[in-house]
């Protein structure tokens, strides 16, 4: 109950519903394709990809997320849909976007995960992953502050700034994983967000 509630606040901090717009807005409109947010947590993605126009799905390990992401939908009219489901139990090319925030730093086999995210991806589709940098600490979460972030719930940032300290993803995990690919600095360059788009044609990379 306290993880559902310290994210929901998180996710209505200023800061952090603009990053994530930011990220969303990486991609192109969705006219009606498939977006499927692993570990949707209370579900800001998913309903940020909603109003881009994707059916929005969003799915997390947690019943008390799931149940907190479809409250928070039903307040603020969103199509988004979410159901309880494991990242081990994605299907196989199912979604024309999956994305993925904050999830593979908690993952005990970080390119299992990252394996599984993009087997999910259809070719042609995009993975698109949001993780906070390595200048994820108090010192530059301060100086980012100090240069005029909106303050309501900025204490948020510090809070996550003292979690994920040396709890990151290194970007060299992402090696091989696509020709094409896209990086946006976010947050003053405190969160990236990553988007590799898949080959049309089977590939022989090492993540397919």
């Amino acid at each position: 109950m306290f993880g559902s509630l310290l994210f929901t606040w998180l996710q209505g901090a200023p800061f952090y519903h603009e990053l994530h717009q930011r990220a969303v807005e990486t991609l192109p409109p969705g006219t009606g394709k498939l977006w499927l947010d692993v570990g949707c947590g209370p579900g800001l993605v998913t309903r940020l990809a909603a109003i881009r126009g994707y059916r929005a799905k969003g799915i997390d390990a947690d019943p008390r997320m799931i149940k907190t992401a479809q409250r928070l939908a039903k307040l603020h009219h969103s199509a988004a849909e979410f159901e309880v489901g494991h990242i081990a139990a994605l299907p196989y090319h199912g979604a024309d976007v999956v994305s993925a925030a904050s999830l593979l730093a908690v993952l005990d086999d970080k390119p299992s995960g990252l394996n599984r995210l993009w087997r999910c991806v259809r070719p042609g589709g995009y993975l698109r992953i949001v993780e906070p940098t390595d200048r994820m600490n108090l010192n530059n979460a301060n100086q980012a502050i100090a240069r005029g972030l909106p303050r309501r719930r900025i204490n948020g940032l510090r809070l996550w700034a003292m979690v994920r300290k040396n709890n990151t993803v290194a970007p060299g995990l992402y090696t091989g994983l696509a020709v094409e690919q896209h990086y946006v600095a976010l947050l003053d360059a405190l969160v990236g967000a990553w988007v590799f788009k898949k080959n049309t044609a089977p590939s022989p990379a090492t993540y397919y």
